[in-house]
C-alpha cells in the first residue's frame, strides 16, 4: 500500500470527560508546532460516537467511529479508517486503543506506540471479562514498537506481569501549564459551598473509591463540607453512604466539570483514595495550584508525586516529602492523614511543597520526551512505499 510519511494518527476511545481524554487533547495542544515543522497531517481517531467533554484543537483532522465499545467491531471499523489516512505512525491511549492499535500494525505496515495510563493490574482486577482483557494485553502490548508508560509504577507493571521488553518502554510523566491552570482557576463559579470543603475529583465508580474518602471523614474529627468532581454509576451508591453516615448534609455532588480548577483553587486541601491509577492527573493539578495533598498509596502514581520514590510501602499514613501518602483501604489511615493535613501549619507547609512539586512537571519535558518517542526528527515529509512488516 502507499504510505505517506508525514501521516499520524492518534487513537482513543471517545472525549468524554476523563484524564486520558483531556491529556490527548493537551499532547495535541503542545506538540502542533513540532507536527507541522515535521510536515505531518494529523489524526484524531475517536472509537466510539459519544458526548465530547473535551476540546481537539482545529488543526487535527477527527475521525469518529461508532464502535459502541465492542473490540470485534472496532477492528473492521479503525482498520478501514487507518488504510484511508495510511499513517507512518499511530498513537494510542487507553486498553482497547491500545489493543487495535497494535493488532492492525504490521497488517497495515505502521509503527505502533501505545500509551498506558494506568496500573494495569489494578485496572484489570475484575471478573472473567477482566481475565479476558489481561489475557489480550498480555498478546498483544509485547508487539508494540514502543510503550509510553504514564510512571514508573505502570512501567514496572508491564514488564513483570504482561511479558513487555523493558527497552520497549519509556516513561513519560503527563505535562502540566501552570500558568493555564491558574488562569483557568480565577473563573466564577456559582455553585461553591459556603462552607470550608476538601475536595476529590474523578469518574464515579469503584476504583475511584469515594466511599473510603465519605467513610474516612465520618471517621476524622474534621468538619469540612466534601465536593467531589465526576459523574458515573457509584453516584446514588455514594449519596446512600453519606446519608447512613450522617454526611448528607456536607456532600456536594456538583457532577463533571470542563474547568474543575476554580473548584480545587477554592478547597482547603485535596484528597484522593484511590485503588489504582496510572499518573494522578487530578493530584499534580492541585499541586500547581499550590494545595496541599492527601491520597492512598495505588499503584501507581502517588507515591512517585508525593514522596519521588518508587515502589513505596506505608502503613496507615505518613506525612512525606510532597504531601500525606496513606495505606489503600484504610479508613483510619486516611482520616489521620485528614486530621494531619486539617492543622493549619501542616497545611501551609505542603501548599509551599506542592508548588514545587509540580514545577518538575512542565510541558517542556513531556514534549521533548515525546519527540524522542515518535521519532519526528527522523521523520521527512515524503511519501514511500511500505510493505507490510
Amino acid at each position: 500500500m502507499q504510505q505517506a510519511k508525514h501521516n499520524i494518527a492518534f487513537i482513543i476511545n471517545s472525549l468524554e470527560g476523563g484524564g486520558a481524554e483531556r491529556v490527548m487533547c493537551k499532547l495535541l495542544t503542545i506538540m502542533e508546532a513540532d507536527f507541522q515543522s515535521a510536515g505531518y497531517n494529523v489524526h484524531l481517531i475517536l472509537l466510539d460516537d459519544l458526548p465530547q467533554e473535551q476540546q481537539c484543537p482545529e488543526y487535527v483532522n477527527q475521525v469518529v467511529l461508532d464502535t459502541k465499545g465492542s473490540l470485534h467491531s472496532g477492528y473492521s471499523a479503525l482498520k478501514k479508517a487507518l488504510e484511508k489516512i495510511a499513517p507512518h505512525t499511530c498513537v494510542s491511549f487507553l486498553t482497547r486503543a491500545n489493543m487495535l492499535n497494535v493488532s492492525l500494525a504490521k497488517r497495515l505496515g505502521y509503527r505502533a506506540v501505545i500509551s498506558e495510563r494506568v496500573n494495569t493490574s489494578s485496572h484489570l482486577s475484575g471478573g472473567i471479562k477482566d481475565f479476558i482483557s489481561r489475557c489480550l494485553v498480555k498478546a498483544t502490548y509485547p508487539s508494540a514498537d514502543c510503550i509510553i508508560a504514564v510512571s514508573e509504577g505502570v512501567k514496572a507493571d508491564l514488564i513483570e506481569n504482561f511479558s513487555v521488553k523493558r527497552e520497549r518502554i519509556k516513561t513519560i510523566y503527563n505535562p502540566y501549564n501552570m500558568a493555564n491552570i491558574s488562569a483557568m482557576a480565577q473563573q466564577p463559579v456559582d455553585d461553591l459551598p459556603s462552607k470550608p470543603y476538601i475536595i476529590g475529583t474523578g469518574r464515579l465508580v469503584r476504583n475511584k473509591n469515594f466511599d473510603l474518602l465519605l467513610q474516612a471523614v465520618a471517621a476524622s474529627s474534621v468538619g469540612h463540607d466534601i465536593v467531589i468532581l465526576g459523574q458515573g454509576e457509584e453516584k446514588q451508591a455514594l449519596l446512600q453512604r453519606a446519608e447512613s453516615l450522617g454526611l448528607s448534609g456536607r456532600l456536594h455532588l456538583l457532577g463533571f466539570k470542563s474547568n474543575p480548577y476554580p473548584y480545587i483553587k477554592g478547597a482547603d486541601f485535596f484528597v484522593s483514595t484511590s485503588n489504582a491509577e496510572g499518573f494522578p492527573n487530578a493530584i499534580a493539578e492541585a499541586m500547581c495550584l499550590g494545595k496541599a495533598v492527601v491520597a492512598t498509596n495505588c499503584e501507581s502514581g502517588p507515591a512517585e508525586i508525593l514522596t519521588g520514590e518508587y515502589p513505596y510501602k506505608v502503613s496507615g499514613f505518613e506525612a512525606q516529602s510532597y504531601g500525606c501518602i496513606c495505606e489503600v483501604n484504610s479508613v483510619s489511615g486516611v482520616a489521620g492523614a485528614l486530621d494531619y493535613m486539617s492543622q493549619d501549619e501542616n497545611k501551609r507547609r505542603y501548599e509551599q511543597r506542592s508548588a514545587e512539586r509540580a514545577a518538575t512537571f512542565s510541558n517542556a519535558v513531556f514534549r521533548e520526551k515525546l519527540i524522542k518517542a515518535l521519532k519526528l526528527e527522523q521523520s521527512q515529509p515524503e511519501t514511500e512505499h511500505v510493505s507490510g512488516r
